[in-house]
């Protein structure tokens, strides 16, 4: 039998700041709060600027003399976050957003997806969380 030890300098100090974190880790709400903002922000920009391409889901043009989507700016605007300290909801609360994402057949209007997590998106999400666990291991001095 093959015994390995390891001696990590500063083990006991962080051991001691991990303890800490317990009651700090059960309220995520500043980490769902950015999540969120950041995706409301890139939702209405970057996907918009991109006309869907950056999700990898290109809209296809129409035969209106302003770019797609753009008439009223309505649709941008709205996006909207919401967080608690489990969870977070990033929606549109325009009434016909549904009909532009959804897979529902369709005749004249396009699908022009603008909600979707990407794997580039998910590693953003992951990245605040963690920032979020090593700013509170700091603060647990």
């Amino acid at each position: 039998m093959i015994e390995l030890n390891f001696t990590l300098e500063g083990q006991t100090e962080l051991a001691r700041r991990i303890r800490t974190l317990d009651n700090k880790v059960k309220d995520w709400k500043p980490e769902f709060e950015q999540s969120g903002i950041f995706l409301k922000n890139f939702f209405g920009g970057e996907v918009f600027e991109t006309r869907g391409a950056i999700l990898g889901e290109p809209w296809k043009p129409t035969g209106n003399p302003w770019p797609i989507l753009e008439k009223t700016g309505r649709m941008r605007r709205g996006f909207q976050s919401k967080a608690e300290s489990t969870r977070a909801e990033v929606f549109n609360a325009v009434s016909y957003f549904k009909y532009h994402q959804s897979r529902m057949s369709r005749k004249k209007l396009p699908r022009r997806v603008m909600l979707k997590l990407t794997e580039q998106l998910k590693n953003r999400i992951v990245k605040i969380f963690h920032e979020g666990i090593i700013k509170r291991i700091r603060e647990s001095k």
